[in-house]
């Protein structure tokens, strides 16, 4: 958390176990994710998100803190936001990206997102979320954060439920 250069450190790191083997979160990967995101678009993946997700959604109380050295935040976590603002994202995902009538995320990517893939190693983990790990007798998913932060999107009941704590490590 504290590397001055994270992306160096995500890069070098070497897994514990052989790869598609064994599901182990690990926060290297969404550094990673994250300099691939600013790469592709030309701008810091979090002027990237303010514009393309933060923004459209009418979020202004959001802070992304600990940027390392390099001035690159990490997506892996750091993001400070409102429970108001937790249960806009829950939103966004439970109505296939739209938010009030706009497609925000392709429909698609939140079906990827939300979705395991048959050959993952964990079957409750998609694209950076966590799916049926709450809520195991129905169709359910959405994001965890550190010490009890949650968006739990559960789409047959067409509820969003939002959390915000802070629960012993």
């Amino acid at each position: 958390f504290q590397a001055p250069n994270r992306l160096k450190v995500a890069l070098g790191t070497v897994p514990r176990i052989p790869p598609a083997t064994l599901f182990e979160y690990t926060d290297a990967n969404p550094v990673m994710v994250g300099a691939a995101i600013a790469a592709a678009a030309g701008q810091p993946e979090d002027r990237y998100a303010e514009e393309h997700l933060f923004k459209p959604l009418g979020m202004r109380n959001y802070r992304w803190t600990g940027a390392d050295q390099t001035g690159t935040v990490s997506g892996g976590w750091g993001m400070r936001l409102r429970a108001l603002d937790m249960a806009k994202i829950g939103m966004l995902m439970l109505n296939d990206g739209k938010w009030q009538g706009k497609q925000v995320v392709p429909a698609s990517w939140i079906h990827q997102m939300s979705t395991p893939s048959s050959k993952a190693t964990a079957q409750d983990y998609g694209y950076y979320t966590w799916i049926n790990h709450i809520v195991r007798s129905e169709p359910e998913f959405g994001a965890m954060g550190f010490k009890g932060q949650f968006i739990t999107v559960l789409p047959k009941e067409r509820a969003v439920v939002v959390m915000t704590a802070i629960l012993p490590t």
